[in-house]
């Protein structure tokens, strides 16, 4: 049975003030926040703050809502808290006890979990293929599965130097070239202005992302020259993330959302603007290959199974 047979609607939505740390933090990449946000929606469970399914379904698609507009290039998020829904929405209707509800659906999110941890340990293997003695491999911000990718090719004792781009403004890159460079990885660190050259040094770039949509991929601002340049220099370009990243404009619309003008330039006038956008639509067609936990694609046959 429910502990509470009358709860106010403050007590019920307690979880706004997690939410807002989610969409405050902006240091931490897709997969570090799609957990924090499961970790929310299981502990809303776990109160068992709701009488029955109607209620819990309600109370859940309000939270997943806040998560995604929190986050809202973060299609993790969205596909997982939606995921959680519709469990309880499949679970037979003629189950009524709402603490076998609650049981299955907190033994379904750890699931989740372990398939996440999965597909993370998979993607990494697939990667790490793709990086062969001597490679010089260029990366944009901080991703962890780029991160875990080369870390498993220094354990594996490949030979291999890397590329970071600082990542500006808050040199995210800079961050994850210094965890790279203490395991054992040779990295240099650039400035962002310096991509031109970095690409035509490297062999290969390697990049993260938030989301897959119909047209393109989502990652920092300065993907979208990188992987430009790239196409012109004949360099291939090769995107890592799992397929919970799929989340097509159809299902859920694009929105950028500005950040903090004073992280760029403070005490100007009037006339003058600043846009600090951290993240930007790459069109998909730049890339060469997507790895994934299903294997490494071809551009075309990932579009043709995913897209």
């Amino acid at each position: 049975m429910s502990k509470r047979s009358d709860v106010s609607q403050q007590e019920m939505e307690y979880w706004r003030a997690d939410v807002a740390k989610i969409k405050e933090d902006s240091s931490h990449g897709s997969i570090y926040l799609a957990n924090a946000a499961i970790d929310i929606v299981e502990e809303f469970v776990e109160k068992q703050l709701y009488k029955n399914r109607t209620e819990l379904i309600q109370a859940l698609s309000k939270l997943s809502n806040a998560l995604v507009r929190a986050k809202p290039l973060m299609a993790l998020i969205y596909n997982r808290t939606r995921h959680v829904i519709g469990f309880i929405q499949d679970i037979p209707k003629e189950q009524k006890d709402i603490d076998v509800i609650k049981r299955d659906t907190l033994a379904e999110i750890q699931s989740m979990r372990k398939s996440a941890k999965s597909h993370l340990d998979t993607i990494t293997r697939w990667g790490c293929r793709l990086i062969l003695d001597h490679h010089t491999i260029l990366t944009h911000s901080a991703s962890s599965v780029v991160e875990s990718i080369l870390l498993e090719a220094r354990k594996q004792k490949k030979r291999f130097r890397l590329i970071c781009t600082e990542s500006r403004p808050l040199n995210e890159g800079a961050q994850m070239a210094k965890r790279l460079a203490k395991a054992g990885v040779k990295v240099k660190l650039i400035p962002d202005a310096d991509i031109a050259r970095a690409v035509k040094e490297c062999h290969f770039v390697l990049t993260g992302t938030d989301r897959f949509t119909e047209t393109s991929f989502i990652n920092k601002t300065g993907t979208y020259a990188i992987a430009a340049l790239a196409n012109e220099l004949n360099k291939p370009l090769y995107i890592a993330g799992e397929t919970g990243k799929v989340l097509l404009k159809r299902t859920y619309p694009v929105r950028f959302i500005p950040n903090d003008p004073a992280e760029l330039f403070s005490g100007g006038s009037g006339s003058l603007s600043v846009e600090n956008i951290y993240f930007e639509e790459t069109p998909i067609q730049h890339a060469d290959k997507v790895i994934i936990e299903d294997g490494v694609f071809e551009l075309k046959e990932f579009i043709d199974r995913y897209l």
